[in-house]
């Protein structure tokens, strides 16, 4: 059956949910957001809720997708500092392999930049489930973890999503992502150290800002929206798609001082030296609550042919919040291109 026929036969839930999901998005747009500044506190590859549909992509057993992303110049406080970003480049891949006629196996694979350099790792392993009715409204849930290992049991991040797609018309569809994510991971900052709290040993030269390493540790969780539209133009189903995406957590932060000080070792007497060092170098840990979240408005092109999709996209994120005079990673402008085998 043409990708672009539409019959009666139709699933009557996920058209509730459409309207359902748009009077959300709605009510988060004209809501009153907090001051602009920071969507989470920490850094992480996330690719979900940009665009995800409840029917499968590919046909052949398995495809293979390249993601390449750029963010937009600036400023970003992924270590506690704000500087300028040194690599804007993003670059991802995802296998998914087809299990059965209804559940996919993929595994994503990020070469995410930091302070040291690129490193390559699994970030996600995703199983998903389909249902479709005439090959044209479907429903699907995907569960997603984070495999690393952070010295504990269970995985540092868990996210389930329930997708629907629906046609409302030979040339016209639409698809709703609802999920919530746990989220339990550690990182690291580098933090200005307080000069005024610890002066420095009198006729000791100033060699500029001293930082202190910052180990935070965030429990919490995450509520994900998304309602996109999507234009059809030919009939191997190639569209430009418009998404609007509502996401916001609440994190427990639990940030320790890992202080290493050896002007300590300059005081008079070795014995009070050493209690002072053992002072200094014991970390002092401190609790606190984030919110924050953005939405997010996301468009782009997918030109579909059996064996291959090309999809150029931006995200521009239209507002932001969090506590006042709360550091946090910013959200900013995204634009990539992806390359689908199937």
């Amino acid at each position: 059956m043409s990708l672009l026929t539409h019959t009666d036969a139709a699933w009557p839930a996920p058209r509730l949910i459409t309207w359902l999901g748009g009077l959300v998005t709605l009510a988060a747009v004209l809501s009153p957001a907090g001051e602009a500044a920071a969507q989470r506190p920490f850094r992480v590859y996330d690719p979900f809720y940009q665009g995800e549909t409840a029917r499968r992509t590919f046909f052949d057993g398995y495809a293979l997708t390249a993601e390449i992303s750029y963010r937009a110049a600036g400023t970003v406080q992924n270590d506690g500092l704000r500087r300028a970003n040194p690599d804007p480049l993003g670059l991802s891949l995802r296998f998914d392999y087809q299990l059965s006629s209804q559940i996919d196996l993929s595994a994503i694979v990020d070469a995410s930049a930091g302070n040291t350099g690129r490193t390559l790792s699994v970030s996600w392993l995703v199983l998903k489930y389909y249902d479709c009715v005439e090959n044209e409204d479907c429903i699907a849930v995907r569960l997603a973890v984070d495999p690393s290992s952070d010295g504990r049991v269970g995985f540092p991040q868990l996210d389930l999503a329930f997708i629907s797609t629906s046609y409302l018309s030979p040339v016209f569809s639409n698809d709703f992502v609802l999920g919530v994510r746990r989220v339990r991971m550690g990182y690291e900052q580098w933090v200005p150290r307080d000069v005024t709290a610890q002066p420095l040993p009198s006729g000791a030269a100033d060699e500029g800002p001293r930082f202190d390493v910052r180990y935070t540790r965030a429990l919490g969780a995450e509520l994900n929206l998304a309602l996109g539209y999507n234009v059809h133009f030919d009939p191997a189903g190639s569209n430009v798609f418009l998404v609007f995406q509502v996401q916001g957590g609440q994190y427990e932060l639990i940030e320790t001082d890992l202080r290493r000080d050896a002007e300590a070792a300059g005081k008079a007497g070795a014995e009070d030296a050493a209690e002072d060092a053992a002072e200094d170098t014991a970390p002092a840990s401190m609790t606190s609550t984030y919110r924050g979240g953005a939405f997010w408005l996301r468009t782009g092109l997918q030109f579909n042919r059996p064996s291959y999709r090309l999809s150029p996209f931006m995200g521009v994120p239209l507002q932001q919040w969090a506590p006042r005079h709360a550091a946090g990673q910013e959200a900013r402008l995204q634009l990539g291109f992806r390359f689908t085998l199937r």
